[in-house]
């Protein structure tokens, strides 16, 4: 190893894990995808499983270190001052090398260690769980990056400088590898986890029915490639799948400081007495039923959510305290691309831009009293990080019902859709004993919204699919960034035709991430991508 290779070993940052018990911190700061320095041959099952969830779910959420931190910007729901605006990116962007990091050299090594001890006790609960994260990590790797290292990546000096596999082969693999972890589980297991798995507390029911859901949405992410196998997608919508709140794939993190266990999108935006996130104007406009930018979609339809998903610091009879990019009411955010060219778009707005709410981080619900987020808003950071919901499957659902002729009722899916996700906001709204929406308020916009999807055709009927769900994913960027390459759906914010005369595009949208730049350094088996160019496989246009 160089120098800088040594050095680097030595950079350690805590992983943000909820657990009842557990306090787990571990060595995945600038870390290369062979090293494996935090998982000593005697590892245990209770604790390779915890820090492998929270690894993977930490890589992919909201925070410093999280990927979502990056492509939400590229959703449109919220913007950054910065390298994201405009779609820019570099190889060393910390969320980009974070995130790497974490799946390569905190969460690989841990499963491919959890899945062997597993095999060998006939553990088989602990080795269908370590498969089951294995796909998801890697389908979402694939989804982010396309060709990665797999076959070989994680096995140290057998494989040095492992090879990038082609990213459809090795989402073939992984639909191999997901009916393995299944069949795993329905085995008789000499141990189950309780509470050293941070999700579904060890209950084996669940994990089953997220394993078919997570193998659903791959196969819906390829359904313009030979990979789709419409039986088994037949197969997995008649099998029981994740339904009800209370079985979401998600992590929820808690409100300890020391150890350090808030969501760390919370941290981001509350702690630090500058909040980090800017919600898309174009995002809010959608949302509160007015046309943004060249999007009239839901034009008319108020969404009840906006109080729970954004949090206004300012009070109606308040000014900002600095000259503003956009303003709406005590709304004040400001507008994508037009970093370094809006003049009022630099001032800082620290107390007086609106931040991301009680809905995607664990901040506050919006009561209008304007007061200043911090440390104490809201629930204070016990905020979930969601990855895969029943709303999300009910979207799935319906894509698949209208365009692969599943022969469920693509309306009736759409309909339980929206209704899965109002409840969702509910059950954090009670947590936070913030108000309900009313029921009345629901079954309204479920009503405008239907009628919408019934006078349209079928592309529009699919863009309103994939509207709500953008909606429902608000922080969760990669499920939404994954629907705009794929369908073209929701659309997104074109800026010269938004109302801010000085937000101007100059990059084509990104069809994929670049790769970790140190890491491809290291690695002579990878060649840079082009972002704007190398597509994922199943992005067919």
């Amino acid at each position: 190893f160089s120098t800088r290779h040594i050095m680097k070993l030595y950079k350690i940052l805590s992983l943000f894990l909820l657990v009842n018990l557990f306090t787990i911190t571990s060595c995945d700061d600038y870390l290369d995808i062979n090293d494996d320095p935090n998982n000593p041959t005697d590892a245990q099952l209770n604790n390779l499983m915890p820090y492998s969830q929270a690894a993977i779910i930490g890589a992919l959420g909201m925070g410093t270190a999280g990927i979502s931190e990056l492509v939400s910007v590229y959703a449109h729901h919220i913007v950054q001052r910065g390298d994201h605006d405009d779609y820019k990116i570099t190889e060393n962007e910390f969320s980009l090398t974070q995130s790497w990091e974490k799946f390569y050299a905190v969460a690989l090594p841990d499963l491919n260690i959890a899945i062997e001890k597993a095999v060998e006790s006939n553990s088989w609960a602990y080795a269908g769980m370590a498969k089951l994260l294995k796909v998801q990590m890697f389908s979402a790797i694939v989804d982010l990056w396309g060709d990665m290292p797999y076959s070989e990546a994680g096995l140290g000096a057998e494989a040095t400088f492992p090879k990038f596999d082609d990213d459809k082969e090795i989402y073939r693999d992984l639909f191999r590898l997901g009916e393995e972890a299944l069949a795993d589980l329905d085995k008789v297991s000499s141990r189950k986890p309780s509470g050293d798995d941070l999700i579904y507390k060890g209950d084996m029911n669940k994990w089953k029915k997220y394993g078919r859901s997570l193998l659903l949405n791959m196969y819906n992410k390829v359904r313009l490639t030979d990979l789709y196998d419409g039986a088994k997608v037949a197969s997995l919508i008649n099998s029981s799948l994740i339904s009800g709140t209370n079985e979401d794939f998600e992590l929820t993190y808690n409100t300890s400081i020391t150890p350090e266990n808030r969501n760390p999108g919370f941290i981001r935006e509350y702690t630090q007495g500058s909040p980090t996130y800017y919600i898309s104007p174009y995002f809010y406009l959608v949302m509160k039923g007015e046309t943004a930018a060249q999007n009239s979609t839901m034009v008319g339809i108020k969404d009840p959510r906006i109080p729970y998903y954004f949090y206004n610091q300012l009070n109606a009879s308040e000014t900002a305290e600095n000259p503003v990019s956009y303003q709406d009411g005590q709304f004040l955010s400001i507008w994508f691309a037009s970093y370094d060219k809006d003049p009022n778009e630099g001032f800082d707005q620290g107390k007086s831009q609106t931040m991301l709410g009680l809905w995607p981080i664990g901040g506050a619900f919006d009561n209008k009293s304007g007061a200043s987020g911090d440390l104490n808003s809201g629930l204070k950071g016990a905020g979930a990080q969601r990855i895969l919901t029943t709303a999300d499957l009910f979207f799935i659902r319906a894509e698949l019902a209208l365009t692969k002729n599943t022969g469920e009722s693509a309306q009736a899916l759409v309909e339980s859709g929206i209704k899965a996700a109002f409840a969702k906001v509910n059950k954090v709204a009670s947590l936070a004993g913030a108000p309900a929406i009313a029921d009345g308020d629901i079954n309204a916009y479920t009503k405008s919204v239907l009628a919408k999807y019934d006078a349209g055709d079928n592309q529009k009927k699919l863009e309103l699919i994939l509207t709500q769900k953008w909606i429902h994913d608000f922080g969760y960027g990669l499920e939404s960034y994954n629907d705009i390459r794929r369908t073209g759906f929701p659309q997104i914010c074109d800026p010269s035709r938004d109302p801010n005369v000085y937000s101007a595009q100059t990059r084509p949208y990104p069809v994929s991430l670049l790769y970790d730049g140190d890491d491809l350094s290291t690695n002579p088996n990878g060649k840079q991508r082009n972002q704007y160019t190398d597509k994922v496989f199943w992005d067919i246009d």
